[in-house]
């Protein structure tokens, strides 16, 4: 289809071959089948629909002839091109099936971005790799299409072309400002590193499958919102009610701290007022005694 639309519109626009050079009968025999593999980068997918260009337009873009756009309810992403839709790899996939006799199929480039504020708890990476995946799977074992390997874009956050570090892919942070460029992961990494644990996703259905066991161990089906106990001066509590006894514990200190504070005042007021009550007292005393002396006279 490239060939052909870059054909036609090179001869529209007065010249005498295609700008696109054109193999040969016999170059087109030696390279036929020898491919191992159609090798796929994909992202994203938009709505397409036709539009006139004059031919003396002589680019890439005008030989498309086709504008884009993006539903305005696709999650959106830190990339303005970039938009969630899971459903379109899908099709993607097929069509190369259907297009190209089937090749081998290795996904080598797949992912979603964020910018701004570093938030590690990346839920639309998750979600994107989760409902990628999945489609990718439903083209294997639904669509028939030879899906044999997929790869993630990307495993730590890189330079992303002309949006430098603004834009970041990558399932761990990288803090960029550090020099020891620290690498820390993203909620996405987890949840991705279970689904290439489990090949797939398990039946919930079907109970706890072997690949969700840690250690060999089932999974604890504790209450949602429980943690695991930590210790807390000996007992074992759970974080939560670790946090409010450090709480409890603060506030006895506190109140304890204030009450020897205000003890220790007292004392020292009380033990004031008895020395200046003492002292007050021993004046009166003197002055009593010297009332109580007889002048002796002389005669």
């Amino acid at each position: 289809m490239m060939k052909t639309r870059a054909r036609e519109r090179s001869l529209a626009g007065g010249l005498s071959e295609s700008r696109l050079p054109e193999f040969t009968p016999e170059e087109i025999q030696r390279i036929k089948g020898t491919h191992d593999y159609f090798g796929l980068n994909h992202y994203t997918s938009v709505l397409a629909f036709p539009i006139t260009i004059p031919p003396e337009f002589q680019d890439y873009e005008a030989d498309k002839e086709v504008a884009v756009i993006s539903d305005r309810a696709w999650i959106e992403s830190g990339s303005p091109w970039l938009r969630i839709t899971p459903f379109g790899f899908r099709k993607l996939l097929k069509f190369i099936k259907d297009n190209y006799g089937n090749p081998p199929i290795y996904v080598t480039e797949n992912g979603v971005s964020e910018r701004g504020e570093v938030d590690l708890n990346d839920a639309h990476r998750s979600y994107y790799y989760e409902n990628y995946i999945n489609q990718a799977l439903k083209a294997r074992l639904v669509d028939g299409a030879d899906v044999r390997g997929y790869t993630a874009w990307s495993l730590m956050d890189n330079f992303e072309w002309l949006a430098g570090y603004s834009e970041r892919f990558g399932l761990f942070y990288v803090n960029f400002s550090d020099t020891s460029l620290p690498r820390i992961p993203k909620a996405s990494a987890s949840r991705y590193a279970t689904i290439i644990k489990c090949n797939g996703f398990p039946d919930p259905a079907s109970g706890p499958h072997e690949c969700l066991k840690p250690d060999g161990k089932i999974p604890s089906t504790a209450a949602p919102g429980t943690t695991t106990p930590v210790d807390f001066l000996g007992l074992a509590l759970l974080a939560e009610d670790a946090e409010v006894a450090l709480y409890v514990l603060f506030a006895f200190v506190l109140v304890g701290a204030v009450s020897i504070i205000f003890a220790v005042y007292m004392l020292m007021k009380t033990t004031k007022q008895v020395k200046k009550q003492t002292k007050h007292d021993g004046k009166s005393e003197g002055r009593r005694s010297s009332s109580l002396i007889t002048p002796h006279t002389r005669e």
